[in-house]
């Protein structure tokens, strides 16, 4: 039981941290006989403690390049055996096995293995664990008899009760049982995830691991109860709300404030659109407002304060209180600008006050940190924003990563959208083409519209955005939702020019004709419609530039 002295431990560890300081107190404070393997073996002889190896236990030699040491009768009988059972007892004598009561061991680092780009299968095959699994799952099964300790960041806390009360508390077996449990399903997770995975193939069935990350206050409101979760096994990691980007020690990028679950959502979409434009280099600085998830301000450019000016005035009202994301990091200059914004330009704009919820850049400078977070009488804002430092953003992003749904009753999985401007599709099918200016908008207004709600109707001109049509039952009232917003935001004399794009065809022909009679010159889309020709018909009666894509970007 419980309450019997802990007499011999097995070790056996990958990451030998401590491990010997460790031991030495096992044998020196409490007198344990300690038995190891392989290398644990060697590394606490070497720091001179008496060590039984568990070949002369067994009576066999390791063998197989070590992937066979523990697998025996005399180790996992000794593990398995319930002590208040006189037969059991009776079998260990039989066969002169004395029991274990104690395991300490760690698993194969088969996660961080497969995280360097140039492991290979086979290096990687090596790395599953197959001894120390088994072990900890015996140990964990036996806890009433059996002390299992995982990993090193567990050891203190036995030895404390051990020099307290000489025992080791049914509690604490039960809890560290539970964390084998815990620590071996996310192991065989991940593995299953490596050798399931298929080019271009989902899962016949779905097996993953989450962590917590942190709990949030609320869910989407305030009767809901929610939190964050990091996907296990998401080995080719692009920045993310959730990694570690950020200060040294942090376990996520948040080093500011609280983040609330519509937080999350927002700061999503705005990383995932910025990653985007900073993969597409249609300009060397790009910089997004995100409202509910769609961007009410957007721009490209080659001056960062520039970029973030036109980015601002594309909707300065929209902009106050929602997420912002740019792709370059915060230095004193920049924040200085964004905290002057409404000053600066904001009122003059029509704006009635201007704070942000969150802000999301590769990283911030100690000085740009302080001065946003340092409140004065007219800007108080900063010391509540949640600041994320996510790291670069140009990264390819990861297409094993599988994009998911969840309904009621069970999940929608499907692969992440991950084509951008595929260029070679592109077809122009208007009679005029478009000019150098407007092919470039039209990228830009392309992949903005991507990341915005359908249906999606997204004007823009020079590298910004005017407005924003989303998430509409209509397409011909996103049409009126995104001239309507390029008008109230000031922006009237700038549709005579710009671009369209829309994330799915035109069903019939007035949505184009609204476009067109607001001054749009040249409009992208993937095609597909019944009615295709009147939508080229009515853009060449105009001269207007029309390209279909043949590809559609929904986003529900």
């Amino acid at each position: 039981m419980s309450e019997k002295k802990i007499k011999r431990a097995l070790i056996a560890v990958f990451d030998k941290t401590g491990i010997a300081d460790f031991a030495r107190t096992l044998v020196e404070e409490f007198g344990m006989e300690i038995l190891s393997t392989g290398g644990t073996a060697r590394h606490l002889k070497q720091a001179g403690i008496p060590v039984t190896m568990v070949e002369e236990v067994t009576g066999f030699p390791e063998m197989l390049d070590g992937r066979v040491k523990t697998l025996h009768p005399m180790i996992h009988g000794a593990l398995l055996a319930d002590r208040d059972n006189p037969d059991h007892i009776r079998q260990l004598a039989e066969h002169g096995i004395d029991p274990i009561d104690m395991v300490v061991v760690n698993l194969y680092p088969f996660e961080k293995t497969i995280s360097d780009p140039g492991c290979t299968f086979e290096q990687a095959i090596e790395m599953i664990d197959i001894g120390g699994p088994c072990m900890l799952r015996a140990a964990a099964k036996n806890h009433k008899h059996v002390v299992v300790i995982p990993g090193p960041s567990f050891a203190d806390s036995v030895l404390s009760e051990l020099r307290t009360n000489r025992r080791v508390s049914q509690q604490t077996r039960q809890a560290l049982a539970a964390e084998v449990f815990k620590i071996v399903a996310k192991y065989n997770t991940v593995i299953n995830w490596y050798l399931s995975r298929e080019e271009g193939q989902l899962p016949s069935q779905l097996s993953k691991s989450f962590s917590l990350v942190r709990k949030t206050r609320y869910g989407e409101n305030p009767a809901q109860a929610a939190a964050a979760y990091r996907l296990v096994a998401d080995q080719e990691k692009e920045a993310n709300l959730l990694d570690n980007r950020g200060k040294a020690g942090m376990v996520d990028p948040l080093f500011h404030g609280e983040m609330s679950f519509n937080n999350y959502m927002d700061g999503d979409s705005a990383l995932s659109l910025v990653k985007e434009l900073t993969r597409a280099k249609l300009g060397k600085y790009a910089v997004a407002f995100i409202k509910h998830t769609n961007a009410c301000g957007c721009a490209i450019g080659d001056d960062p304060v520039e970029t973030y000016r036109r980015a601002y005035l594309g909707d300065p009202i929209a902009a106050a209180g929602g997420v912002l994301c740019m792709n370059f990091p915060l230095t004193h200059q920049i924040a200085d600008v964004v905290m002057n914004s409404f000053k600066s330009w904001g009122r003059n704009a029509g704006a009635a006050f201007f704070k942000l919820d969150v802000w999301i850049a590769p990283g911030f400078d100690d000085d740009a940190i302080e001065l946003i977070t340092t409140p004065t009488e007219k800007r108080k804002w900063g010391a509540s924003c949640r600041l994320l430092a996510v790291g670069p953003m140009s990264k390819s992003p990861n297409d094993k990563e599988l994009d998911y749904k969840k309904i009621t009753g069970g999940m929608l999985i499907q692969q992440r959208d991950l084509l951008g401007l595929n260029e070679d599709k592109w077809k122009v099918v208007s009679k005029r083409d478009p000019t150098v200016a407007e092919l470039a908008d039209l990228r830009f207004a392309w992949l903005v519209c991507k990341h915005t709600k359908s249906n999606a109707i997204t004007v823009c001109r020079d590298g910004m955005l005017l407005g924003n049509g989303a998430g509409q039952m209509s397409r011909v009232k996103s049409c009126d939702l995104a001239i309507q917003l390029a008008r109230e935001n000031g922006h009237e004399d700038r549709l005579k020019g710009a671009v369209a794009a829309g994330d799915a065809f035109f069903p019939v022909e007035d949505g184009p004709q609204k476009l067109i009679d607001a001054g749009i010159t040249a409009m992208i889309h993937p095609g597909g419609s019944n009615r295709d020709a009147d939508s080229i018909a009515v853009c060449d009666a105009a001269d207007v530039a029309m390209i279909m894509t043949g590809t559609r970007h929904f986003k529900h």
